[in-house]
């Protein structure tokens, strides 16, 4: 008994990997296709796709692969092989399109690649699925016979009392038929031909077939008559002319198939390339710069370059439905903060009343920060920062104090003391500590006013 490698098992896992049944659940049936694969319950596999998906985001990485690469029901090809010209799937090209550049933003956003939670769930789904391979190596037969994906369909049945290969043939009938469509499983190949039943050849010594009158006018030369009248004459009203030859029908002109692009898909490759090799430079340099949103940056860049190019040969129109969302992803991400981490949500409220209590910076990604100084003795100089990407910022400060105000509004209003940079004093002269305020937003309104 030999041992096989680990190539050759994982070649094994992927020829009986799972198809997807959309039928079968809610979504587009890949947990639905594991579990008809490994004989296990639906809602095992899609806990544990939801359950990797919230340690590390790999269930929704892994979810998307096996759409792009698990075939549909009934097909031989996925969406992932269409898409490369490894043959046809029912899954268009822009779709196919759509997944892969989803894909890649979810493998940088999320992390699985990296250390961490991702990558010990993504360790854990594979574990899992190899475990669930070695338990169920070979994929369920369903409903009708057995048939090897590798292997052709008969033409014709096996004679009568011969026995039945490994069940590969049904029970010998009348008529030799293909498996009705509850036969059909997903591992089912249609066969390359059908070959039809041949007329039984009349045996030596039968009596000859005896034609009446008016059979024997109508005949032809051979003395037999055609079976049934052509397609010319259904109602059978001209029989003499059944020996005829079929009319010609008008030959159709052939129609020139237009000529087919592949601007876009590559286009998209070289989108998802550039983001792979920025993703590289960052991990091998450790530079800061290289983030979530900026390998959004530079895939968003290659495919506005396909689309001016797109724009003067009339072709790439299907760009536009990666380049929408991708640039939603960039601007959000460059908003909310994404490349420092998860982002902040929710207000911020202050009231410091002590120089101990008053923090050097109030922020938040997604919220309004309220920061009132009126209750606070300012007893030496001081700087802080008040900063939100959506929403407002509010800094109240008392009319004693002197203040130095400099404030930042990408899209929205300002009312803010004084000019930026510029000191305005209170009540209590120009010998009194100054307190300056960085107060900006990206998408709000900043106030910095006396109360």
């Amino acid at each position: 008994m030999t041992t096989p490698t680990a190539s050759a098992q994982l070649s094994e896992i992927w020829r009986t990997r799972p198809s997807r049944l959309p039928d079968a659940g809610p979504g587009i049936g890949v947990a639905a296709g594991v579990a008809h694969r490994y004989r296990v319950d639906p809602v095992l596999v899609r806990v544990a796709f939801v359950v990797s998906t919230l340690f590390g985001g790999s269930g929704l990485v892994l979810y998307l692969a096996a759409w792009l690469t698990f075939p549909r029901a009934g097909e031989t090809t996925s969406a992932a092989e269409s898409l490369l010209g490894r043959g046809r799937s029912s899954e268009s090209h822009t779709t196919a399109v759509v997944l892969a550049v989803v894909l890649a933003i979810a493998l940088v956003s999320t992390g699985p690649i990296g250390a961490g939670s991702g990558l010990v769930s993504t360790i854990a789904m594979l574990g899992g699925w190899y475990l669930l391979h070695r338990r169920t190596p070979e994929p369920p037969a369903g409903v009708g016979p057995l048939v090897d994906p590798g292997a052709h369909w008969p033409a014709t049945p096996p004679a009568p009392g011969m026995p039945l290969p490994q069940q590969q043939w049904p029970a010998p009938q009348q008529h030799w038929t293909s498996p009705t469509p509850q036969q059909w499983s997903p591992y089912t190949r249609l066969p390359e031909r059908y070959v039809p039943d041949p007329q039984p050849a009349r045996a030596a010594g039968d009596a000859p077939v005896s034609l009446s009158k008016d059979t024997a006018d109508t005949a032809g030369p051979t003395g037999a008559t055609p079976a049934a009248p052509p397609s010319w004459d259904p109602l059978g009203v001209a029989p003499f002319a059944w020996d005829l030859p079929e009319p010609r029908r008008a030959a159709v002109p052939a129609v020139a198939a237009p000529r087919s692009s592949h601007l876009t898909s590559t286009t998209i490759g070289i989108a998802v390339v550039a983001s792979a090799v920025t993703v590289a430079l960052g991990a091998v340099f450790g530079t800061s710069w290289v983030s979530a949103t900026t390998v959004g940056a530079v895939a968003l860049a290659v495919i506005g370059v396909g689309l001016v190019v797109g724009a003067f040969r009339r072709r790439g129109y299907g760009l536009l439905v990666v380049a929408t969302p991708l640039a939603g992803f960039v601007v959000v991400s460059a908003l909310v903060g994404i490349d420092s981490g998860a982002p902040r949500m929710g207000n911020v409220t202050a009231a410091p009343t002590s120089m101990a209590a008053l923090a050097g910076s109030y922020s938040t990604s997604v919220g309004n920060v309220d920061l009132d100084l009126r209750g606070l003795t300012l007893t030496e100089d001081r700087r802080i920062r008040v900063d939100t990407s959506v929403g407002n910022a509010s800094v109240t400060v008392p009319p004693s104090m002197n203040v130095v105000v400099n404030c930042d509004s990408s899209v929205g209003n300002m009312d803010c003391i004084g000019s930026p940079g510029q000191r305005v004093d209170g009540t209590d002269g120009a010998d009194a500590p100054v307190l300056t305020i960085d107060a900006d937003t990206a998408l709000g309104n900043v106030e910095v006013t006396r109360g």
